[in-house]
C-alpha cells in the first residue's frame, strides 16, 4: 500500500541521515556543471545497459535523464 512504501522510504531517510550518506549526487560533491555535461550520455549508458532489460518495465531514455537529474538536485522522481 502506498502508507506502507511512504514509511519505508521515511525510514530509508533516517538510515542515509545516520549513516552520512549524501541526499543527493550534488552534495556528494558532483559540480552542477560537469553532470549536466555528462547526464545525457548517462541516460544512455543506463538504457544500454543490461539489467535494464530485466526491469518489470522498460524505461525510457528520456524517464531515465528526468530520474538522474532527481537523484542530482535530491528531488523526488514522480512520473510524468
Amino acid at each position: 500500500t502506498a502508507a506502507k512504501i511512504e514509511k519505508l522510504l521515511a525510514w530509508l531517510e533516517s538510515i542515509k541521515a545516520e549513516l552520512g550518506i549524501p541526499k543527493s549526487i550534488r552534495e556528494a560533491g558532483v559540480q552542477e556543471a560537469d553532470f549536466l555535461a555528462h547526464v545525457d550520455k548517462l541516460s544512455e549508458d543506463a538504457f544500454d545497459d543490461q539489467c535494464t532489460g530485466a526491469n518489470p518495465r522498460y524505461p525510457l531514455v528520456s524517464e531515465l535523464r528526468q530520474l538522474l537529474l532527481a537523484s542530482f538536485y535530491g528531488e523526488a522522481f514522480a512520473e510524468q
